[in-house]
């Protein structure tokens, strides 16, 4: 059996700027280090559901939100834990990935390895997100910083069929214009913590474990990732230029100033709708309502800063 670190590096993850991070921690590890590379979508998931099954202690994840998400859903099979010793360590690759903005994670190559190596942990909280695919048929995710309905499922498709050549942050704002332009809004049903139905007209409804999503709009500006609740912004249907005026209020954590915008803390989401309404995990666009979203409190452990 196999103990120790096991890193999975997504090698086209900033445009390659990954796989260097993770050579330049590497460099300062004094302990063995199995390094995985993955090669298609879902690839980080079986790698670390692979190494977890083999033993390893911790796994660190190199790569953006995506390969995060991914990793962390290694983490589980059948609805629990592989291994409940086992944790999760971060490198940040430097492309201003939304999750890492919650954790004090270091900058430089050798702090980073100091801390993957320590046995400094915290427990986080996830979240269980029951949705269904575009062909119909329901499927079960975890996910650790946001999961939103709405305009934002149709601005994640678009940024993700992009090259992003124009870097992350800009690639997700004139997405998020070009989608507004066109965007009617959703008709949907939504119900929190199992009280009643209620029907709104939505521009998009933002579920946060994490608050930043769309490279570093602050959709949910009051959540923690430790404090057992999913925090809900909901923003109601807005026309196209108001919404656009209102673009600020996403980047300076003033969103909840808004008259059209309400704020929920809430241990579970139902959401449902007669026409398709796009929905993203983690910055990736997955399927479509309905959902179920529900917290897992201090689901996994991770490498933390003191």
């Amino acid at each position: 059996m196999s103990t120790g670190i096991i890193a999975i590096v997504n090698p086209a993850a900033g445009r390659g700027r990954a796989r260097e991070t993770w050579t330049s921690v590497r460099a300062h590890l004094k302990c063995a280090v199995d390094t995985l590379e993955t090669e298609e979508p879902g690839h980080a998931t079986r790698l670390a559901a692979e190494a977890l099954r083999r033993g390893a202690d911790t796994i660190v994840a190199v790569g953006g939100d995506g390969t995060i998400n991914e990793v962390v859903n290694g983490f589980f099979e059948q609805d629990r834990l592989i291994s409940d010793r086992s944790c999760l360590a971060i490198v940040p690759h430097g492309t201003g990935s939304d999750f890492i903005k919650m954790l004090q994670l270091p900058a430089d190559a050798e702090t980073a390895a100091v801390l993957i190596q320590s046995k400094n942990q915290r427990p986080v909280d996830l979240m269980k997100v029951r949705y269904t695919k575009l062909d119909g048929t329901s499927a079960l995710r975890y996910a650790v910083n946001v999961t939103s309905f709405g305009m934002g499922g149709a601005v994640a498709s678009r940024v993700n069929q992009s090259s992003k050549v124009l870097g992350r942050k800009m690639s997700f704002m004139l997405a998020t214009v070009r989608t507004a332009m066109t965007f009617s809004g959703n008709s949907v049903s939504m119900c929190f913590d199992n009280s009643k139905m209620m029907d709104a007209e939505i521009t998009n409804v933002a579920v946060g474990n994490g608050r930043y999503q769309g490279a570093g709009m602050l959709a949910c500006p009051r959540a923690a990732i430790d404090d057992g609740f999913l925090d809900v912004t909901m923003v109601q249907f807005l026309p196209a230029l108001q919404l656009l005026r209102s673009l600020p209020l996403l980047y300076n954590g003033k969103i909840y100033s808004h008259p059209r915008v309400q704020f929920y803390r809430v241990k579970s989401v139902r959401a449902d709708s007669n026409k398709p309404v796009l929905v993203e995990i983690d910055g990736e666009m997955v399927g479509r309502l309905p959902i179920e979203i529900s917290v897992m409190s201090q689901a996994l452990r991770m490498s933390a800063a003191k």
